[in-house]
């Protein structure tokens, strides 16, 4: 393949951003290296994640496909628990050995390809890595460290459910009149212990290492044409609320979901979030820095985006892996353009939904040499699609069904649990957004928003629409 005119392509996932906590999306979060490329860059104000968590996003970019004709991402978690466990600990892959990921392709194109991953998701393990001749896990690296007896116990599908009926089995010398206040203490106790040992209250979650570990191997491939994936961890949770608040905070999510504690703590987690956007946003700099410096922007695309937003009580909702609204179906996506060691000017807003899948294509297209940036007329899809193909905190759903009988609290969060394990999509259409909920068993309807009106998704309109919401639900059915 010949190489003439070929730029260097540096992808970096900024993992776990909402686009509209942002200040340059006219949230309250400055980001100011992050402005400053957008400013001068190609800036998406409305990029639409291809699914709700890391998982099925990545999946979806890395082989151009939608989220719900990923075969293996189709499972019901709650159904399946014994294979799909807790992130930290997964044994599926997710991409088979024959998939030509846009990391394959572009080694075959003559790039060097390098993965450098601070994500437990984005690993040799997940079948993430596949096509990429350079990996470093340094989340494995550098968190390990973190994963003791707890996690371990977690994780591990045999412990976990001899704890489960050891614990159900001492639940009944206990009152059950007290085993609500007793379930709710221990499951404060184990959040705490486990944020404690993954190092959650931390502000560098990985970016520091990373940048160095960068900036040493490319002083090592200067001449090498170079196709480079970075994950960047900080915005995920858990969340340094020691910063923020002195008193104890719960990082409990499903807490909040149940409406079983108060919203008051959400606000510190937010405060919290932005204090780590901040950090991230230093590192991102520096990243500039290291790539300018071993020449890497003479000639480059940098493509920044993020997986999937992440929601702080909107819509009762909290993080992400849940239904797909805008604080987690709506993403930063910034292009680049680098000659000499210096940004090209250019200035572009495309406003209309752009889905991140098809990034699959036009990465190869730059590969090919058939153009040298992303494009804006990437915008030509009429639909743009986000899928949410159920729950993945499965891990306390066995002790839940036992306990439910027992305890009010225990019967909630297993009921919400099972409520966010229904399918959703979120279809995108112009101005109008649809949110389709597969199956009636949840008894949950759909709902159909006008986003330049309705920003925050507030009324729903399908009522009043049938007709278009028919002509959207047709085409998310194709």
């Amino acid at each position: 393949m010949k190489s003439v005119n070929r730029p260097n392509v540096i992808f970096v996932m900024l993992d776990t951003i909402s686009a509209d906590h942002l200040k340059l999306y006219g949230g309250n979060a400055p980001m100011k290296n992050f402005e400053n490329i957008a400013m001068r860059g190609t800036t998406y104000t409305n990029a639409i994640a291809p699914g709700t968590y890391t998982l099925p996003s990545h999946v979806s970019m890395f082989l151009g496909k939608r989220v719900r004709n990923i075969k293996m991402l189709l499972k019901n978690p709650v159904k399946n628990q014994k294979t799909s466990t807790d992130p930290l600990f997964l044994k599926n892959k997710y991409i088979k050995d024959n998939d030509r990921t846009v990391a394959m392709q572009m080694s075959h194109l003559g790039y060097k390809t390098s993965l450098f991953s601070n994500n437990p998701f984005i690993t040799e393990s997940t079948g993430l890595s596949t096509g990429f001749s350079y990996i470093r896990n340094i989340f494995i690296e550098n968190k390990l460290k973190y994963h003791k007896t707890t996690l371990r116990i977690i994780g591990n599908d045999f412990s976990r459910e001899n704890l489960t009926k050891l614990a159900y089995g001492i639940s009944y010398l206990i009152p059950k009149e007290s085993m609500d206040n007793m379930y709710l203490n221990l499951r404060k106790k184990l959040n705490r212990k486990v944020c404690n040992e993954t190092g959650a209250y931390a502000l560098d979650q990985g970016a520091e290492l990373t940048n160095k570990i960068i900036g040493e191997y490319l002083g090592r491939s200067f001449r090498d044409r170079h196709f480079m994936f970075v994950n960047y961890m900080e915005a995920h949770e858990g969340y340094p609320t020691n910063l923020i608040a002195d008193k104890e905070v719960s990082q409990d999510r499903w807490m909040y979901v149940s409406n079983i504690i108060d919203n008051s703590g959400i606000k510190i987690l937010k405060k919290a979030y932005e204090k780590r956007l901040e950090y991230l946003d230093v590192k991102i700099g520096e990243l500039i820095e290291i790539m300018k410096n071993n020449g890497i922007l003479d000639n480059a695309v940098v493509i920044m985006a993020s997986d999937h937003g992440q929601a702080f009580g909107e819509h009762g909702q909290l993080y992400h892996n849940l239904f797909p609204y805008n604080e987690i179906s709506k993403v930063p996506f910034v292009t680049a353009r680098y000659l000499n060691g210096k940004q090209v000017k250019e200035g572009q807003k495309i406003e209309n939904p752009v889905g991140l899948k098809s990034l699959y294509n036009h990465i190869l297209e730059i590969g090919y040499g058939k153009m040298r940036e992303i494009p804006g007329s990437e915008t030509n899809n009429e639909y743009v699609f986000s899928d949410h193909t159920g729950m993945l905190d499965v891990w306390d759903m066995s002790l839940l069904r036992r306990l439910r009988h027992r305890s009010k609290n225990a019967d909630l969060l297993y009921k919400t649990k099972l409520r966010y394990n229904t399918f959703a999509t979120a279809v995108y259409k112009g101005r109008y957004k649809l949110i389709h909920y597969y199956g009636s068993e949840r008894n949950i309807k759909d709902e159909m928003y006008n986003l330049q009106n309705d920003p925050k998704e507030m009324d729903n309109i399908i009522d009043k629409n049938r007709n278009i919401a028919l002509q959207m639900l047709y085409a998310n059915r194709n």
